[in-house]
């Protein structure tokens, strides 16, 4: 063994041992000692180191130590992190090579935490797995290097991207002005900034007689057309549901509980999902966040709802917890040969519903134009998905030679790649130059073996999750649209995306102050808890004129005007770095 492989080694033994401190010793050590930043000069003045933008960055590895990378793994990942394809062709084209700390996913959040606290020992980076939490909750404490200087010194590509997309940059640039770490940027023509598709079965509407409906009211006849067509999905069975949705609000995307798609159609939409929880029931009206579960839109769509379930036209089931977060009960009826169900919303109609004929009956639902507005709206979100993605801590040495890797990782047909896989599996390359989806004649995806699914293949072939972007443009120019993403964005579009979109500015992923993340932290899970817990009693009882003044006064009772302020001031706070 040489002496940088006894060094690897020695230093992931250490961070081991920095995870199994117990709770008392960590807080002693708190990171409270200040350290002198990392890597001045060591990168600089090495000749065996090209930080020119060329390859490779290290010109001759065995002179050069491993560094210490930890990375969160997936459990559906069968092939060492070590030993992707992906992660040999980085190390091949740079020269940099990286001791892998696997952490696996079980848990991550609360071992990093403890690495984190201990400030000792610590990896010199994170691939994955720091959140903006934990950034704000770190910045100032001399755990986490911040990156903007090795950005603007070392990172064309990315500076390039922060240019085209100022408002990236402004969402990576916490409170105290400095950025900690570089970002994960997917960017599908919006395809995580909107529900999936909300579907109607139109198979049903013609034997109903029905057109695709066109406003709510023309929306309620096809449902009561539903409950009275007798068996019309032909099985000799009682079985259609009208509509199912799922009111216990767990999906990341807000796509099974499409309450919220109608609350746009009285005057005022009411985003929800948990891919930005600090953001749910809230709206940017004029650069103002208004707390929009409050509007009369909301009670009215109360009101709707309650109408639905007193004519019978909503699955019961729908107000019952799935077996699961994001696994309402109605998605268990959407696995046989049958189709029971004519209206609902799901993330991904492809991967969701397997029975390829079941599918194919269902079609998205334009906009319903409603007494006061149209249905559906945008999520709180960004393409951002991580501003920190990849974090390099106070302990690495070489903090330059991780931002010249990480730049080369945001070349587009690095990014493509490592984003969803290697050439050869999800895509191959066409006589053009340009990555194509694998498909056959027949139009269906190519599986490689041993891999049974598409996602097999990507967590198999690259260490997905890092730094890295997507850019909308890049369709047209490096790879063709993941196929397996395709119909939901096409169902997406249907529901009316594009509008949606230029309709709601979100409120994007933003770093907090730490009283900012505190306030918002305390308060928001009880406030969105008053909301769930009144709409379900008002869809199932009514009686909402009655205890609208209630469920205000408990909701300002709850702080949602102190809640409204933190995120004002963050946002604020991103217009002006912007």
């Amino acid at each position: 063994m040489n002496t940088n492989s006894k060094s690897g080694v020695m230093k992931r033994a250490a961070i081991f041992m920095a995870l199994i401190l117990s709770a008392g010793m960590l807080w002693a050590g708190g990171g409270q000692s200040k350290k002198a930043p990392a890597g001045t000069g060591n990168a600089l003045n090495d000749p065996n180191i090209d930080l020119s933008g060329k390859l490779p960055i290290i010109k001759d590895p065995s002179k050069f130590p491993k560094l210490v990378m930890a990375y969160v793994n997936s459990p559906d990942r069968v092939v060492p992190v070590k030993d992707l394809i992906l992660a040999q062709e980085l190390k091949k084209a740079t020269g940099v090579e990286f001791e892998w700390l696997e952490i696996p996913q079980d848990g991550s959040s609360e071992k990093i935490n403890l690495m984190l606290a201990s400030g000792q020992n610590l990896p010199d980076a994170f691939w994955n797995g720091i959140d903006s939490g934990m950034v704000a909750q770190y910045m100032n404490q001399d755990i986490l290097r911040p990156t903007e200087d090795l950005v603007e010194k070392y990172m064309s590509r990315l500076k390039a991207i922060y240019k085209k997309r100022p408002e990236y940059k402004a969402g990576a640039t916490a409170p105290n002005g400095h950025s900690y770490g570089f970002p994960y940027i997917e960017e599908m023509h919006g395809l995580v900034l909107t529900p999936g598709p909300f579907v109607i079965n139109k198979e049903w509407l013609k034997k109903a007689g029905k057109p695709m409906p066109k406003t709510v009211d023309e929306f309620t006849a096809v449902l009561k057309a539903f409950r009275d067509g007798g068996d019309l999905n032909g099985n000799g069975k009682a079985d259609e549901i009208p509509y199912a949705l799922d009111f216990t609000n767990t999906d990341v995307f807000g796509s099974y509980n499409t309450f919220h798609q109608f609350t746009g159609a009285f005057g005022m939409a009411d985003p929800y999902c948990t891919l930005n929880p600090n953001g749910s029931h809230m709206r940017v009206i004029n650069n103002k966040i208004v707390f929009s579960a409050m509007d009369t839109a909301y009670r009215d769509t109360a009101k709707y709802f309650n109408m639905l379930r007193n004519e019978r036209l909503v699955d019961m089931d729908s107000f019952s917890p799935g077996p699961s977060p994001g696994n309402p009960l109605f998605k268990s009826k959407l696995t046989g040969s049958d189709a029971v169900i004519g209206v609902f919303g799901l993330w991904s109609r492809d991967d969701e519903i397997p029975d390829w004929n079941v599918r194919d009956q269902y079609q998205s639902i334009p906009r319903l134009q409603g007494i006061k507005g149209k249905t559906g709206f945008a999520l709180n979100a960004t393409e951002m998905h991580n501003p920190s993605r990849v974090a390099v801590t106070m302990d690495c040495k070489y903090p330059e030679v991780i931002a010249a890797f990480v730049d080369y990782c945001f070349e587009p047909e690095v990014s493509v790649t490592l984003n969803w896989g290697a050439i050869g599996y999800l895509y191959t390359r066409g006589s053009d130059g340009k990555l194509l989806n694998r498909l056959d004649a027949k139009g269906n995806f190519i599986l490689t073996p041993p891999y049974k699914t598409a996602n097999d293949e990507r967590t198999n072939t690259t260490p997905t999750g890092g730094a890295l972007a997507v850019l909308n443009e890049y369709y047209d120019t490096v790879a063709e649209y993941p196929f397996n993403a395709l119909m939901l964005l096409n169902d997406q579009i249907a529901n009316g995306k594009n509008e949606f979109l230029a309709e709601y500015p979100p409120i994007p992923n933003m770093i907090l102050t730490t009283d900012e993340q505190n306030t918002i932290s305390r308060l928001q899970p009880t406030i969105s808890d008053i909301v769930r817990r009144y709409t379900v009693q008002w869809v199932l009882d009514g009686n909402i004129d009655a205890t609208w003044n209630n469920y205000l006064n408990e909701l300002k009772a709850a702080g949602v005007d102190d809640l409204v302020r933190a995120m004002q001031g963050a946002y604020d706070r991103f217009l002006k770095a912007k």
